[in-house]
């Protein structure tokens, strides 16, 4: 067999494991196992030991997740101002056969990222930058323990893998921000009546194993007499202020917008300490400014979980104390036999 002939068959042998990589990519919808996936099947394409993927932090640093000798290890690094991968993203640095070398000419350091420091050092480097949308937002690299491991040839491949990934990673980011949205309410910004029934589900059964947990439904007195007084745009800005101030319960509190000015929240507490949370927001609710002249009057009925509720009958005698208060217009969140009961 041919010299040409056999670097012929291994470039067709290469080719071949990359579209086995970019499918197993397709695969994944979600980022954390579509950035796993990754690293093994980038380590099975360039039989290299070590694996980096770094993705831009809002603050200008890194997050690194690398693969090395079979562990997985994540860091965030801190912004730097100049080192190997600002070096990939300005487009100075790809591949580095004798990195030590390099980084002695250069005078730069590095940060070792590897998951157990008893393994050697990386002596031949590439990187390649990610792009999603049209910016840079990361940059993949493959590592070798070995001097002259990397030929012109490997950062082809490399190049082409990183486009790969990165169309994955614009198509993962596009499906979660479709799926953040069909579970968020556009106005508020809270989760939608579609997540709080897959959130409450979840919650009866952590309460069927003894955690205590409390429903709360919320809607606005009279909020029709708001709009056809002041307007829509008055009422939606209500709508919005009390959602945030909904968001803020507490640690562990999750809030969503049912529709219209209908909200619930769920409060990882028993029942006279959510009484109390909720005590606390009427009081922020008076206090607060808004856009009409007098502060919104809210309806709240509380209902604590029990063994055995199915979220219709959670939801149901929530809903009944809420109609209670609004009859009573009144503050007052229980009477006195719910709060014994």
């Amino acid at each position: 067999m041919t010299t040409h002939t056999a670097d012929a068959q291994r470039q067709i042998a290469r080719y071949r494991s990359l579209v086995q990589v970019t499918a197993a990519l397709a695969r994944h919808a979600r980022t954390p196992d579509l950035l796993r996936t990754m690293h093994v099947e980038v380590q099975r394409l360039f039989a290299m030991p070590v694996t980096l993927l770094a993705r831009r932090t809002p603050e200008g640093g890194w997050h690194c997740l690398t693969l090395e000798s079979h562990n997985m290890a994540e860091q965030v690094l801190a912004p730097r101002r100049d080192g190997l991968l600002e070096r990939v993203l300005g487009g100075t640095l790809r591949l580095e056969n004798d990195l030590p070398a390099y980084l002695q000419r250069e005078g730069l350091g590095v940060v070792r990222v590897h998951f157990r420091h008893d393994l050697p050092h990386t002596m031949s480097w590439m990187g390649v930058p990610l792009q999603v949308g049209g910016e840079d937002v990361g940059v993949l690299s493959v590592q070798s323990y070995d001097l002259h491991a990397f030929v012109p040839e490997d950062l082809e491949f490399l190049e082409l893998l990183g486009v790969h990934l990165s169309v994955a990673l614009e198509n993962a980011a596009l499906h979660e921000r479709i799926e953040r949205e069909a579970r968020t309410d556009p106005l508020t910004g809270l989760a939608n009546r579609r997540h709080f029934t897959e959130q409450a589900q979840a919650t009866l059964r952590r309460c069927a194993h003894g955690q205590p947990c409390t429903l709360a439904v919320v809607d606005v007195q009279e909020f029709k007499v708001i709009n056809d007084t002041y307007g829509h745009l008055a009422g939606d800005q209500v709508l919005v202020g009390l959602a945030g101030l909904l968001r803020d319960l507490g640690p562990g509190s999750h809030a969503f917008r049912l529709g219209g000015d209908e909200f619930a929240a769920l409060l990882p507490l028993p029942l006279p300490r959510a009484e109390a949370q909720l005590d606390d927001l009427l009081g922020q609710v008076a206090a607060a400014a808004w856009p009409v002249p007098q502060p919104p009057r809210l309806n709240v009925g509380l209902a604590a979980a029990w063994p055995g509720a199915t979220l219709s009958e959670w939801l149901r005698e929530a809903d009944a104390r809420m109609y209670r208060a609004k009859r009573r217009r009144t503050p007052r969140l229980l009477d006195p036999e719910e709060r014994e009961g």
